[in-house]
Formats: structure tokens, C-alpha cells, sequence
């Protein structure tokens, strides 16, 4: 499984891919597209929580961008879903990564010497869960 987290200026997105199944959120000012895609297939979706929690973690890797100087708009790397968590490994630099789990209403972040923990109302990796297994099935 692969997520892209798009953080430019205008435009906030998040993109997982599973095998040839994709779930969609792009955010544009007060617009957002949501979609699980397959086969030539497009499923609309309208959820005000993935909509939250896409708004969350793109925001969130704005700030872990700015934290380690990054020069990237979109953060992409391998996500595994754990007992209780989802872990996100994004590249930050062509040759590092960070580390992102994401749990319950928390996040924790590790990229090299920077370590922090943010606190969100949403559960960001629940949300990321049930779309994985709604994936799966579709």
C-alpha cells in the first residue's frame, strides 16, 4: 500500500493506492473530491470525517515539511496497518524519510532529530482503516 500526501499551497490531497484500487481526496478551498476508483470504475464518496481527517494529515505533513526544510509538496511512501495503528513512511528528501503512526486521536512523528506528538478529534489512522478495508472489497 502506498499514501501521497499533497500539502502545496492550494491544493491538499491524499492518495492510497492498493494494488490497482485508488481512494482519492483532493481539497481545494471549499471544494473537496472524494473517490474510490477501480477498474475503470469511480465511487463518489461524500464523508465529512475522511474529509477531516485528509484536512488533518495534509496538514500535518505541511508542518513536518517545514520542521525538517523540505522542499517537497507531496510526501509518498509505504503505509502498514498495525493492531492499533497505521504506520506511514514518507520520503522528506530524496535520500530520508520520516516516520508517521498514527493511533486513536494521535500522531507521532519522527524525522531524524525532530519528534513530536499532535492530538486530533478525529481518529485520522480509523478513518484510513475503514477506507483500506472498503479497498479491499471493492
Amino acid at each position: 500500500m502506498l499514501l501521497s500526501v499533497t500539502a502545496s499551497p492550494g491544493v491538499r490531497a491524499l492518495t492510497l493506492t492498493f494494488n490497482d484500487r485508488v481512494l482519492a481526496v483532493h481539497l481545494y478551498a471549499k471544494t473537496a473530491y472524494m473517490a474510490a476508483v477501480a477498474r475503470g470504475v469511480e465511487r463518489v464518496i461524500n464523508d465529512e470525517e475522511l474529509k477531516h481527517a485528509a484536512w488533518l494529515l495534509t496538514r500535518l505533513m505541511d508542518r513536518l515539511g517545514a520542521a525538517v526544510r523540505s522542499r517537497y509538496y507531496t510526501y509518498t511512501g509505504p503505509v502498514e496497518v498495525l493492531d492499533n495503528a497505521v504506520r506511514y513512511r514518507p520520503y522528506v528528501s530524496p535520500t530520508s524519510t520520516a516516520e508517521v503512526v498514527l493511533s486513536g486521536g494521535t500522531a507521532r512523528v519522527v524525522a531524524g532529530d525532530y519528534r513530536r506528538k499532535f492530538r486530533t478529534r478525529v481518529d485520522v489512522a480509523g478513518v484510513l482503516r475503514r477506507y483500506l478495508d472498503h479497498l479491499q472489497k471493492y
